[in-house]
C-alpha cells in the first residue's frame, strides 16, 4: 500500500492538516542543524522557518520537512512542485487562508486522497458525496469556483458511481485557477519572498568562510 502524501482535510479550520505530519507530532523537535538535505539550516533561515511554522495551522515538527534552497527556489517557476513539497503546500494553503480562499486549496487536496481510494467501495461513494456537498453543489459550505459545465458533470460522475477520476476535471479547473491567479500572487507575497530572502542571505554569509577555509 502506497504512503499517503496528503492528509484527509479535516472538517474545521482549526483541525484542517493536523493530520499533514500526524507521525511526527508526537515527536520532539529535533536540532535544526540535523536536515536531510546539505544546506545547514541556521540564522536567518532558522528564523524565518520557525516564524513561517508558527503562522501555519499545523505542526511541523521535523527539520526533514524543511524545504531546501533549490525546493524553494523551483517553486518560483514551477506551480507543480509547489504543490507536490508538503512545506510548499501547507505554506501555499496559508497565503490562500489570507486572501480567504483557502478551500480551493482543500479542495484539491481532498481530491488527491479521493483517487488513492478503493473503486466500488461504500466507504470511497460515501466520501464522494461528502466532497460534493462540501465543495462543489451550488451554495455548499466550501464552494469552490467552478463554471456550470464543470459543476454538471461533476454531479454526473457522482451519480454514475465514484471512479477514482470523478473529481478529476474539477480538480483541474481549480489547480489552473490557482495557478493562473492566487500562485502569482503567492510569489510577491512577504510569506514566500521572506523564506526565499533568508535563503539568499544565508548563501552570502556562507561565501566568506568558504574562501576562507581556502586559504
Amino acid at each position: 500500500m502506497l504512503s499517503v502524501t496528503y492528509p484527509m482535510i479535516a472538517k474545521t479550520n482549526s483541525q484542517i492538516l493536523t493530520k499533514f505530519h500526524h507521525t511526527e507530532t508526537h515527536q520532539s523537535t529535533p536540532n535544526l542543524h540535523h536536515h536531510h538535505h546539505h544546506h545547514n539550516i541556521s540564522g536567518p533561515i532558522s528564523r524565518t522557518l520557525s516564524y513561517l511554522r508558527s503562522k501555519m495551522d499545523l505542526a511541523l515538527s521535523t527539520s526533514s520537512l524543511y524545504p531546501s534552497r533549490d525546493d524553494v527556489r523551483q517553486w518560483e517557476i514551477s506551480f507543480e512542485s509547489l504543490l507536490n513539497n508538503k512545506f510548499g503546500c501547507a505554506l501555499f494553503r496559508q497565503f490562500l487562508k489570507k486572501e480567504f480562499s483557502d478551500e480551493n486549496m482543500d479542495f484539491w487536496l481532498e481530491c488527491e486522497e479521493f483517487k488513492k481510494m478503493k473503486d466500488g467501495k461504500k466507504s470511497t461513494t460515501q466520501k464522494a458525496i461528502e466532497i460534493y456537498s462540501e465543495f462543489v453543489a451550488e451554495h455548499s459550505p466550501k464552494e469552490v469556483n467552478l463554471d456550470s459545465d464543470t459543476r454538471a458533470a461533476t454531479k454526473a460522475a457522482v451519480e454514475a458511481g465514484c471512479k477514482p477520476d470523478t473529481f478529476a476535471l474539477a480538480q483541474s479547473r481549480v489547480e489552473q485557477l490557482m495557478s493562473k491567479d492566487s500562485y502569482r500572487r503567492f510569489l510577491r507575497d512577504r510569506l514566500f519572498l521572506d523564506l526565499l530572502e533568508s535563503y539568499e542571505i544565508t548563501d552570502k554569509e556562507d561565501k566568506p568562510s568558504s574562501s576562507k577555509d581556502k586559504n
